[in-house]
């Protein structure tokens, strides 16, 4: 009898055991209820002419089909969704709408297009789209978590589904089992695992069973993309702060989803011929004539090129917009020569102006004059150590600050400068401890269809260098209307393909690098820049034969063949 008693003694406490580590389990897998927004069981929706509203709580959520194979989706805390505007999406796109079926019953809200069929859980407002087939295209999975000013979104993740996007960055061309963060980071001698790096598009496609959907997030804070590294089963996507607004869009082809993306961020401009030739660059070509001796020796071996680059040291003391006398005494004819050999020059122009009261620079004066640049929280203009040494910034985020920006390209258009690089616009700052603008700095937003508001960096920093190109693209196409411009940036955003061609930065002269150009360059052709291309032969380094002969071959084949190296490498 006691041995019975002891038995189920023991089985009583293997149960108390189990349920104890069940317990912990379903902790360790289930949102606490600090992590998930509460949301009251009674909700409330509100049909619209092309979807719903529906408020739960302090909750509102828009779904709205702007196209039958398009929807938007927006949340926000409160009674009224966030300002309508966008850096990346045309206002077009943004202002199209299609009539929709609501489609209303149990325990969901919903509505129909020709293409989709939406619904909203009314407990939980988690979103589940469908095919008209019947087929799950995207599924919340969990509520929207929300954590201060900051959010999450959390979707399934079917064993067989595939994701690619997200325009520049490392590893494999399918991101599923990797994570990303977007915020534009100076990433020199980048490798396989480095994450931030220079770009941030916040749009990627997935694709399972021959369908596939894509997803762009409007947002630009610092966001970070999960595809089920934390989280077996689920993908996630979120923000530091600022607004959930999402774009969602059904191909079924993977081609109509690159095509839609098109619609709402834009197409590249046509660019000129000569830029789709082989194009040879350095840091630095260091005189007016080495110029004309490189240049000389692609011509007398035959080698077809038809562009040459002039890196920061053509400048006075790396100073935008000027010339080093000593170096260039004659940069008008250098340029006349290289064009009647049909070269034609592309001239950096980094964005840092060099700070520098009462030394005679246009540049720094007229901006001033202006008041162009970015400026500290107490009001004063923010200085920081770029090439030049101590410079300050424009604040592109004005348009009028655009157009002053592009008004300074036309002494150098002038001589006959036929495209022109932005470099350095994540942007990069050597004496910052994060080698970038303190979060905190102010821009001014002053720009048709937004409200005229002042933003802290953290909100402008991941857009900065895209409307870097913007403005000089724009520049150029006032000064000269009747040419194509071509603008080469660094950093951008999405909708950037709008303004400038990119390439993937300073890579390393290794085969590792040769075999992680070809995924990131289809990465960012999937993300809109259809123009793109990776320094031949790697930036840092210097290739062996080998290595810079096979890298020639393979860029043949790529957008924008470059050779381009840093100071101190082989020829």
């Amino acid at each position: 009898m006691r041995l019975h008693r002891s038995f189920y003694a023991t089985l009583f406490a293997l149960f108390l055991l189990l349920c104890q580590t069940s317990a912990m389990d379903s902790a360790q897998l289930t949102p606490s209820a600090a992590e998930l927004h509460p949301l009251v069981r009674r909700a409330t929706m509100s049909p619209l002419p092309n979807g719903i509203e529906v408020q739960a709580g302090d909750l509102l959520l828009k779904v709205a089909a702007l196209r039958e194979d398009v929807l938007r989706i927006t949340m926000a805390r409160g009674k009224s969704l966030p300002e309508d505007a966008s850096w990346a999406v045309l206002a077009d796109a943004r202002r199209s709408s299609v009539p929709v079926v609501i489609d209303t019953g149990g325990d969901q809200f919903g509505f129909r297009t020709h293409a989709l069929i939406v619904a909203v859980d009314k407990k939980t407002l988690e979103l589940t789209v469908r095919d008209l087939a019947g087929n799950v295209l995207e599924q919340d999975v969990r509520p929207v978590r929300f954590d201060s000013d900051a959010f999450r979104m959390y979707k399934s993740m079917p064993l067989d589904e595939h994701y690619f996007g997200l325009g520049d960055k490392t590893g494999p061309l399918d991101r599923r089992n990797e994570a990303f963060t977007l915020w534009n980071t100076d990433a020199y001698r980048f490798q396989e695992s480095t994450d931030p790096i220079y770009k941030s598009i916040p749009y990627f496609m997935t694709y399972r069973a021959g369908r596939a959907v894509g997803i762009l997030l409007d947002n630009t804070w610092r966001t970070s993309f999960d595809f089920g590294k934390e989280s077996a089963g689920i993908y996630s996507f979120g923000a530091a702060a600022g607004p959930l607004d999402y774009y969602l869009f059904y191909g079924p082809s993977p081609k109509q989803v690159v095509e839609t993306y098109a619609w709402l961020t834009g197409t590249p401009p046509l660019l000129p011929l000569w830029s789709l030739g082989f194009q040879q660059s350095r840091y630095s070509y260091m005189s007016q004539a080495r110029v004309l001796e490189v240049a000389g020796r692609l011509r007398a071996d035959s080698i077809p090129a038809d562009a040459i680059y002039l890196d920061i040291d053509y400048q006075d003391k790396n100073r935008p917009f000027t010339v080093d006398r000593a170096a260039f005494p004659d940069l008008p004819g250098m340029i006349a020569k290289l064009k009647a050999d049909n070269f034609h020059v592309v001239a950096i122009t980094d964005l840092h102006i060099a700070n520098l009261p009462g030394h005679d620079y246009f540049p720094y004066d007229s901006g001033v004059a202006g008041d162009q640049f970015v400026k500290n929280p107490d009001g004063t203009v923010y200085t920081g150590k770029v090439w030049p040494g101590p410079s300050v910034f424009p604040d592109f985020t004005r348009q009028q600050t655009r157009a002053w920006w592009g008004s300074l390209y036309r002494d150098l258009r002038h001589i006959g400068i036929d495209g022109f690089w932005n470099d350095m616009n994540e942007p990069s700052i050597f004496d910052s401890a994060t080698f970038t603008m303190p979060e905190n700095v102010v821009h001014r937003i002053d720009e048709p269809g937004f409200a005229t508001r002042t933003a802290t960096h953290a909100e402008i920093h991941d857009l900065y260098g895209m409307e870097n190109s913007r403005a000089t693209f724009e520049g150029l196409r006032t000064l000269d209307p009747e040419s194509r411009p071509f603008v080469l940036t660094r950093a951008t955003f999405a909708g950037g393909q709008r303004y400038a061609a990119t390439w993937t930065g300073d890579n390393s002269s290794s085969w590792n690098h040769l075999r992680l150009a070809t995924p990131m360059l289809e990465n960012l052709g999937l993300s809109g820049f259809a123009f793109v291309g990776a320094d031949v032969g790697g930036y840092a380094g210097t290739p062996t034969p080998e290595l810079l002969t096979k890298w020639l071959e393979v860029a043949a084949f790529q957008p924008i063949e470059r050779d381009h190296t840093e100071k101190g490498s082989g020829d």
